[in-house]
């Protein structure tokens, strides 16, 4: 019985060898058709991507090279995020597109590792790119709104911290012009976001949010802040004050400079004046900082902010302080 088994058999895988060795090379064949049939397959609503695409075939031999070779191709062509592009009519789409083929090559024929990855890395960034220019127009408003309303949550917590800290520093009233200012912006954004002007409102209410940040920060600081809080050093300090001149400048340039445009050019050069004295006060604290000169440097950069809240306050916005 071993023995017909033996010989009946043997044969038989004798004869299958070449039948499987044809059926892989057929579907290596497919499979490498039907890669760019995939990633071409929208391609004929627009002549001009598929000329370019046959003329950056994407390279078969990666041997040697990292893994992500591979992962990055199906990236390329085969992914939903590829036929999403090249379905798309969105001629910022097919740019970012074609650069990210044309980098994906360039690595391809880099033999430099680190020069490899960073190709790779540019390749991916153009990719997703390409992937956003051809999202329908309702994903990314959904996808803006869904921030806005993140972003919103986080200037609502503010506001409730302003009101907390408002009443612990009896400054109530100050707090509330700064309040009222705050509402004007929330309720434009509001109407903006109606008008699914997402970009708009995401603009006005980060101008909100700056707005709230630095009502607190100006009624904790100074002499109450520094018995308040306890600070590593008097660089961590430094640092501090650093960061909350930062939010000052970046408030001017958000919403001063916005409310300036039908001022007198007198008035706006008393403001512009008070914004350099500010900053040329604060390189003064800087080179204090860097000499070691920490307790100086603090009194310094305080000046300089107490500079850009009175531009502020000349701009028309009021911050308590």
């Amino acid at each position: 019985m071993m023995m017909n088994r033996t010989v009946y058999n043997q044969p038989e895988r004798v004869m299958l060898k070449p039948i499987y060795c044809v059926l892989i090379a057929l579907l290596i064949s497919f499979q490498s058709s039907s890669v760019f049939a995939a990633a071409s397959e929208h391609a004929n609503l627009n002549p001009q991507l598929q000329a370019q695409l046959k003329s950056l075939p994407l390279p078969d031999d990666i041997t040697g090279k990292p893994p992500r070779f591979g992962y990055l191709r199906k990236l390329l062509e085969i992914s939903s995020g590829a036929r999403q592009v090249l379905s798309s009519d969105s001629p910022e789409a097919h740019s970012a597109y074609i650069k990210a083929r044309e980098t994906y090559i360039l690595a391809s024929l880099e033999p430099d590792t680190s020069k490899v990855n960073a190709l790779l890395d540019e390749t991916v960034k153009l990719m997703y790119q390409a992937i956003r220019a051809a999202s329908p127009k309702k994903l990314l408003n959904h996808k803006k709104e869904r921030d806005y309303k993140r972003k919103l949550l986080s200037v609502n917590a503010l506001l409730d911290a302003l009101d907390r800290i408002a009443v612990e520093k009896k400054n109530v009233n100050d707090t509330n012009k700064l309040k009222s200012n705050i509402s004007e912006i929330l309720a434009s954004a509001e109407q903006l976001v109606k008008k699914s002007e997402f970009d708009r409102a995401r603009e006005q209410l980060d101008e909100a949010y700056l707005l709230t940040k630095t009502g607190i920060d100006n009624m904790r600081s100074g002499d109450v802040l520094v018995r308040e809080l306890t600070f590593a050093s008097k660089e961590e300090e430094f640092s501090y004050e650093q960061d909350r001149n930062d939010t000052h400048q970046m408030l001017i340039e958000i919403l001063v400079e916005k409310k300036l445009g039908d001022k007198p050019a007198s008035y706006r050069k008393t403001i512009y004046d008070k914004i350099v004295a500010a900053r040329n006060i604060r390189k003064q604290a800087e080179k204090l900082s860097t000499a070691g000169n920490f307790d100086d440097a603090i009194v310094e950069i305080e000046k300089s902010t107490k500079e850009l809240v009175r531009a502020i306050r000349m701009g028309g916005i009021f911050i308590p302080g």
